[in-house]
């Protein structure tokens, strides 16, 4: 009585469960056929090839209890991006295979662990659908699974759904297949988008960095992008680099897949859309920086190059000095080599006008005065310069005064300072190294001589034509004082430097008048122009003084006149410290002829170290025609040169010049300087 109404109702309940497994597979228009088995596996190899692989979804969370009795899982459908794909689970779940009874049992008992989700009437079927599509499907939940169980995905289980499908017909009572909505969530939906763009990110480090030196490649330079025939890219210098070191042409490989290349294959690339590292600036910038380097190297090498050159030439300087050495050792001890004799005879100016010279030791300049011939100056006087190294007169001349001059002085110190006095009643002063006049002064008569004080080198003392002295200020280019007189012209101005162990303590000047000799030396503690005037005891009618530092002699030259009917040369010598004041005392006197029309100077020739020299006095003599050498120690005439139609007006010694062991001594005539060795 009892069976065939259990047998109804199952089998209306086994509808119920075919028309909502059609009604779910309804929704994604999949045909419900006879051969279910065969049509889902198919289905999912379908979704499987269009749908990557993805994570394992969230758990579902725990069912719904929809009423006393029941449960419903709940599903909830999110709204996922088109491009976002989609997987639908299927679950599969076992049915309790027991008798009819058995069944009709489990469905009525009140303590049984898992509802079914009770069938309503055909009035309820609308509210169902629309439950099914807001909420989800209703399932039979496993016996014996706890409530609220995860759903996995088909793919993510240990068999496959061939395998799970084909174990199990649609038909059977066991088995009842259902599908749901796909659960989504923000992790899993963030997490494709990740791992596309890690993906590009190692293509773009790929293709934009050079596998061989991992490092980035540039728009400009020698890293710029370059590929084979492979298509591989890599640094263009590093690509030359590696076929360069490769032994033979079975090596040259590409780097990356192996295939044969060589460095003919290189192809720099200049793609369109290649974002390559701006480093213009950079390479520019190492451009210069590796110029500076090699310009700084090129320095460093001519450097070196000099300082071996520098250490060559300072060797040879010092063998050719101990060379120099030995053969003066050699000549003093032997004597001169070659005789005394006029080595030169320098023109300066065709017509009569030379008067006096001057020679700087320190720069070997002798110096000349001239009248000009050229009419760009007017008529008037200059001084022309002689480079006494080379014995060479210049072409410059300097235009300093406009009549005769009388006197020239080198400055001791400023050895480019030339001071000059001349009948036009004017002091010069004149750079010869730019051959400009410095400054000039006025004074009320013509001046004859002048010189710097021994004892202050700003100090200028000139003497005129009456005897008269002029103390002017280089500094200032003033007159300080003057002492004017009525007497006989000044000749000669002689500055004595000071010294401790003679009598001419403090230093000064000699004067030397026609008619009169004294020394002036300064007055301790007063002005710088204040000086204390010394008569010295000699007589006569003088020309000229000299006066030598080293031996401490003065060489005074007197014409004829009262008894002394020849023209005389007096040595003589400053006296020690222990006299006071400074005295003179004769040492030996020369003499000359009896003929003596112009003011003619005469010098000494002072000594250059070696033993057998001597200080020498020379003079000219006009009855002779000759340039008379007499030597202090023997007192006696040594030599004499004859000369030729020429009056010497001037004689000067040309200090540390020698020639075959010789001494030389310029002469000056009226148009021409003839140079001797003594």
């Amino acid at each position: 009585m009892g069976s065939p109404q259990r047998t109804q109702e199952r089998d209306e309940v086994i509808m119920q469960v075919d028309n909502l497994y059609r009604t779910f597979l309804a929704r994604d228009d999949i045909d419900i056929l006879n051969d279910v088995p065969d049509i889902l596996a198919a289905g999912l190899r379908l979704t499987s090839q269009i749908f990557p692989r993805q994570e394992p979804l969230d758990p579902v969370p725990p069912a719904i209890p929809i009423a006393s009795n029941s449960y419903m899982l709940n599903i909830p459908i999110e709204e996922t991006d088109a491009e976002e794909p989609v997987t639908d689970a299927v679950e599969e779940y076992e049915v309790d295979e027991d008798d009819d009874e058995a069944s009709e049992h489990s469905m009525s008992s009140s303590n049984q662990e898992s509802q079914p989700l009770e069938i309503s009437d055909s009035s309820d079927d609308a509210d169902n659908s629309a439950d099914e599509e807001t909420t989800g499907y209703p399932i039979y939940i496993p016996e014996g699974s706890p409530v609220g169980f995860p759903i996995e995905s088909p793919r993510d289980s240990t068999t496959t759904p061939e395998s799970s499908l084909e174990s199990t017909p649609v038909g059977s009572r066991a088995t009842s297949p259902m599908r749901c909505l796909p659960t989504t969530s923000a992790a899993s939906r963030k997490r494709p988008f990740e791992d596309l763009e890690n993906e590009n990110s190692k293509a773009e480090d790929e293709a934009f960095s050079c596998s061989i030196c991992l490092d980035t490649l540039t728009n400009t330079g020698m890293h710029k992008p370059a590929c084979l025939k492979c298509g591989h890219i890599f640094g263009e210098n590093c690509l030359q680099r590696w076929f360069s070191v490769a032994s033979n042409n079975d090596a040259k490989r590409c780097p990356t897949c192996n295939r044969k290349g060589s460095a003919r294959d290189i192809r720099v690339l200049y793609a369109r859309n290649l974002v390559a590292v701006d480093t213009s600036e950079v390479t520019a910038l190492e451009l210069k920086v590796e110029k500076e380097n090699r310009e700084k190297n090129l320095m460093h090498m001519e450097a070196e190059k000099w300082k071996v050159r520098a250490t060559y030439l300072d060797g040879e300087v010092k063998r050719l000095k101990t060379m120099v050495d030995i053969d003066l050792l050699k000549k003093q001890a032997a004597g001169p080599t070659s005789l005394r004799q006029c080595i030169k005879k320098i023109n300066v100016c065709k017509n009569s006008g030379c008067r006096v010279m001057a020679y700087n030791k320190e720069t070997m300049m002798l110096v000349v005065s001239q009248h000009s011939e050229s009419s760009l100056f007017n008529n008037s006087h200059v001084i022309r310069k002689m480079n006494g190294s080379i014995l060479e007169l210049s072409k410059e001349c300097i235009f300093v005064h406009k009549k005769q001059i009388r006197d020239i002085a080198f400055h001791p110190f400023e050895h480019n300072l030339l001071a000059s006095v001349s009948l036009d009643k004017c002091i010069n002063l004149t750079d010869v190294s730019c051959n400009q006049l410095v400054s000039s002064i006025d004074v009320s008569e013509p001046l004859w001589s002048c010189c710097w004080v021994g004892d202050n080198t700003n100090m200028l003392v000139a003497g005129g034509q009456s005897g008269s002295l002029y103390y002017i200020d280089r500094r200032y280019m003033k007159l300080f004082s003057a002492d004017r007189t009525r007497k006989l012209g000044c000749v000669s101005l002689v500055p004595i430097s000071p010294s401790k162990t003679r009598a001419f303590i403090h230093g000064g000047f000699m004067k030397t008048r026609m008619d009169f000799l004294s020394m002036f030396e300064q007055n301790p503690g007063k002005d710088i122009h204040c000086y204390t005037e010394t008569e010295l005891p000699l007589q006569g009618l003088w020309t000229n003084t000299s006066y030598d530092y080293n031996s401490n002699l003065i060489l005074s030259s007197a014409k004829p006149s009262g008894p002394n009917k020849s023209i005389r040369h007096i040595v003589s010598k400053i006296a020690d410290h222990n006299v006071e004041g400074p005295v003179i005392t004769p040492v030996v006197t020369f003499y000359g002829g009896d003929k003596a029309t112009q003011l003619s100077r005469s010098c000494l020739v002072p000594t250059t170290g070696a033993s057998y020299e001597d200080t020498l006095a020379c003079c000219f003599d006009e009855k002779s025609r000759s340039v008379k050498i007499f030597s202090v120690n023997q007192g006696s005439n040594i030599h004499n040169f004859r000369v030729q139609d020429d009056n010497f007006l001037d004689l000067c010694p040309l200090t540390g010049l020698m020639n075959g062991g010789r001494r030389i001594l310029a002469g000056l005539s009226e148009n021409a300087v003839s140079l001797f060795t003594v």
